[in-house]
């Protein structure tokens, strides 16, 4: 035990101060900080699109202004809330239900419940102005102003030589150098690229589909024209499609002697939606947002554990082979014996591995820590959830298990293998079956319990994936049971046969050996 103990410590030490290793560490928090700064950054600065509209019906220039009008407003109200997050005087999440009387929370609650009904009142009752005024005696002190977003869609001036009242044809024609970016266009005296040409002609409201009325449509562009080269930003588009049809039925309304505006406060009217969870303690079974982002947890814990599985065994299967064609195993079999030289290397790199997922968790720590907002509040309360949720077991006996069954494997690799080249080839299947149940995350987190999942839980290389991404599903007790078993029994035959293809292989040279070599080292007995 002593021999083991002093290889583990080695090993362990030979990959810690390793400039390799700490890159490696960093490179997971430094990506999740980066994308985390990206993201708020490029929110920030998207650029101001200009649009040009010609209405050649007269009939809904004032629908599409609404629409871009609403969809300002709409990120108004979203950084405003944000904004409340981050500086209201009380920033509990759980007292954003409990204090229901205060018109802060519950402009929150109305966002998070339903954000277009939410948005109409924001708009109904005055929008940022009223909303500061009624805010003020909830923020702190020190509470910074607050910024408004700008414009992102601000109309053009039709360029000079484009004739409105021509056909839409002609127009998009005379058009395509503006959207195509070859020639400027005009706003308040500003020159920039065209975004969005809106096209819609005089005869537009004949191609209003109604129920039992559908238009016979000769092929060819019809309708609304929305010419944009960007075709993934759809916010322009949908909110001037949205208004535009919201006009049309509300002129419906009036046609059929309706009120719409009594509609429009039916459509508003909602009630609220309890979810229960049947497991929980008497009292406590209204599901919370923590409740929520537990049953999202085992994804978390499935991703580190996959990343930090796969950095060990490569660690492992390096390590191995370096010191193979470095003729230092020989060295050390001098001393140790193979069994211990294997439990070492394989208790050494696992302290490794745990070194590098508490790296992991203090960095997130002091990040969320470090740099105060709403956002990174929302991660340290999910943070805090996953930390103290009853997943936590379940982790470690997985990470465990996953890392005493794969590294078995690829050390045995390692073993047979003297340049990496050669173990590449026979890492591959094995990369290739931890990607399966990798492929099924989102799925395994929606029907835990499906009867194909289940199955494949019980496949000793899918079981910890698998049943670590159903452990927030309450499996049955018989798949809990049955495949912690069966894994172990798996674990204790993958590392005795690693075991002696180890013994066997770590002073072979030369190539690789066959399938046929391989079974006769499993059928050797031990000497």
């Amino acid at each position: 035990m002593k021999m083991i103990s002093l290889i583990a410590q080695r090993e362990y030490a030979e990959n810690v101060k390793t400039k390799g290793f700490w890159l490696t560490i960093a490179i997971f928090p430094i990506i999740f900080a980066g994308m985390y700064f990206l993201q708020s950054a490029l929110s920030r600065a998207t650029p101001e699109r200009y649009y040009i509209l010609i209405d050649q019906s007269g009939q809904y220039e004032q629908a599409v202004d609404t629409a871009i009008e609403r969809e300002h407003q709409r990120r108004i109200l979203q950084a405003f809330v944000d904004y409340l997050l981050e500086y209201r005087l009380d920033n509990d999440l759980e007292n954003t239900v409990s204090n229901a009387d205060s018109s802060v929370n519950q402009l929150v609650d109305d966002v998070d419940a339903d954000e277009v009904a939410a948005l109409n009142d924001w708009i109904d009752n005055g929008g940022l102005d009223y909303a500061l005024l009624m805010a003020s005696p909830y923020l702190e002190e020190d509470a910074p102003p607050f910024e408004a977003p700008p414009p992102q869609f601000r109309a053009a001036d039709l360029p000079a030589d484009i004739d409105p009242d021509a056909d839409l044809q002609s127009i998009a024609r005379a058009m395509r150098p503006y959207l195509a970016g070859e020639r400027l266009v005009s706003v308040n005296g500003e020159r920039g690229e065209l975004f969005a040409l809106i096209l819609i002609p005089d005869n537009v409201d004949q191609f209003i589909s109604r129920p039992g009325n559908m238009p016979q449509q000769a092929g060819g562009i019809t309708g609304v024209q929305y010419w944009s080269r960007n075709l993934t930003d759809s916010r322009l588009p949908d909110a001037i499609s949205n208004s535009i049809n919201s006009e049309i039925r509300a002129r419906e309304y009036l046609a059929a002697g309706i009120d719409a505006e009594q509609i429009r406060t039916i459509q508003r009217t909602r009630l609220p939606f309890s979810q229960l969870d049947p497991t929980a303690e008497e009292g406590e079974e209204a599901v919370s947002m923590a409740d929520t982002f537990r049953q999202y947890a085992p994804l978390v814990f499935v991703y580190l554990m996959f990343v930090s599985l796969m950095q060990n065994v490569q660690y492992l299967l390096s390590n191995t082979i370096e010191e193979k064609s470095n003729r230092i195993i020989e060295v050390l079999l001098a001393s140790v014996t193979a069994d211990e030289l294997m439990l070492g290397k394989l208790l050494g790199i696992a302290m490794a591995g745990l070194t590098t997922i508490a790296v992991w968790l203090l960095s997130f720590f002091l990040f969320i820590n470090l740099y105060d907002s709403s956002g990174t509040e929302l991660i340290g309360q999910v943070l805090e959830v996953i930390l103290s949720s009853e997943l936590i077991p379940w982790f470690v006996f997985y990470y465990f298990a996953g890392y005493a069954l794969y590294s078995g494997v690829f050390l045995a690799i390692g073993s047979l293998c003297s340049t990496l080249k050669e173990a590449q080839a026979l890492m591959m299947p094995m990369i290739l079956i931890q990607i399966v149940p990798l492929a099924m995350m989102a799925f395994v987190i929606v029907d835990p319990n499906n009867s194909i999942v289940r199955a494949m839980s019980w496949f000793p290389l899918f079981t910890p994936y698998l049943m670590m991404n159903r452990a927030a599903g309450d499996p049955p007790m018989v798949d809990v049971v049955g495949t912690t078993i069966l894994l172990l029994l798996s674990i204790a035959l993958v590392l005795w046969g690693s075991g002696k293809v180890f013994r066997q292989g770590v002073l072979r040279t030369g190539q690789a050996p066959k399938l046929i070599e391989l079974w006769r080292m499993l059928r050797a007995r031990s000497h």
